[in-house]
C-alpha cells in the first residue's frame, strides 16, 4: 500500500509520481519481491475511458504501478496544479525494464498478443538483443474464450517473471486483473502495440517526434487512427478543465 500514497489524481486515474529510472526500479522490485503485480500505462484515451467506466478506473487504481503513457497525462497533472515529474512511456520502460534485466544477468520474459508472426518475430529479436534474458514463451492475442485455460497453463509451465501483454487498452488490463495473481507472474503489464514495434511490423515515431513529444501525432496519422482517437483526446481535455476550474466532470 506504501507504494500507492505518492500519486496524482487526473479526473477518475491515480498516477504514480515516478521517473523513468525510479519506474524500472520499482519493477526490478516487483520481480524481486515474487508475488503478481500489475503495471499499466494510461495515455490520455485510457484516462477518458476510465472517467467513463468505473470498473476500469477501480482496476488502475488498484494496480501496484501506473505510469503516464502519453504526454497528454503529464500536461493534465500539471494544468491541474499536482505536476508529474516527467512522461514514462510504456514501451520506453518495457525497453527499460528488458534492458535492465539483462544488465544485471537476466530474467524470464513471456510476450502474449498481436498475430502469431508477429509476436514470434519479436520474440527473436528480443532474445536476440538481450542475451541474457530468456525468452520463454509467447502466444498470439486471437483465442477465444474456450482456448483461454491453455494460454493460462501455458503461461504458468513457462513461469516467467514479467508477462507482456498486449492485447489492446482496456481488454489486457481487464485480462491481466482477472488472471494475474493465478498464474504467479510477478510482473504483468499491458504494451499495446509494444510487441508490433519489437517484431519491426509497426514503425514508432522518429526520433525527434519522440522527443517533442509528439508520438501521438504520429500514431494517429501513421495508422490513420483520427475517428477513433480524436472524440477522446477532445473529452479528456475538456473533463480535465473542468477539473480545473472545479465543476462536475461528467461522463459523457
Amino acid at each position: 500500500m506504501a507504494g500507492k500514497v505518492n500519486r496524482v489524481r487526473i479526473l477518475a486515474i491515480e498516477v504514480d509520481r515516478v521517473t523513468m529510472a525510479e519506474a524500472v526500479e520499482r519493477c526490478l522490485g516487483f520481480i524481486d519481491a515474487g508475488g503478481a503485480h500489475m503495471v499499466v500505462t494510461p495515455n490520455a484515451e485510457i484516462a477518458d475511458a476510465a472517467r467513463r467506466d468505473p470498473e476500469l478506473a477501480a482496476i488502475i487504481n488498484g494496480a501496484d504501478l501506473v505510469v503516464p503513457d502519453g504526454i497528454g497525462v503529464v500536461m493534465a497533472a500539471r494544468l491541474l496544479g499536482d505536476p508529474l515529474p516527467e512522461r514514462v512511456g510504456g514501451a520506453d520502460l518495457a525497453a527499460s525494464l528488458l534492458a535492465a534485466l539483462d544488465r544485471r544477468g537476466g530474467g524470464r520474459v513471456f510476450l502474449l498478443g498481436t498475430r502469431p508472426e508477429v509476436v514470434a518475430e519479436a520474440a527473436r529479436r528480443v532474445q536476440e538483443r538481450y542475451p541474457r534474458i530468456r525468452v520463454v514463451g509467447w502466444r498470439d492475442g486471437f483465442f477465444g474464450p474456450e482456448e483461454e485455460p491453455a494460454v493460462l497453463a501455458q503461461v504458468r509451465e513457462a513461469r516467467p517473471d514479467v508477462l507482456f501483454v498486449a492485447l489492446g487498452s482496456p481488454k489486457q488490463e481487464r485480462w491481466l486483473h482477472r488472471h494475474l495473481r493465478d498464474l504467479g507472474v510477478p510482473l504483468g503489464m499491458g504494451v499495446g502495440g509494444t510487441i508490433d514495434v519489437w517484431a519491426g511490423a509497426v514503425p514508432r515515431a522518429p526520433e525527434w517526434m519522440q522527443k517533442l513529444n509528439l508520438e501521438w501525432l504520429f500514431r494517429i496519422v501513421r495508422l490513420r487512427r483520427a475517428s477513433r482517437s480524436l472524440p477522446p483526446l477532445a473529452r479528456f481535455v475538456l473533463a480535465v478543465l473542468r477539473q480545473r476550474t472545479g465543476g462536475a466532470v461528467k461522463k459523457r
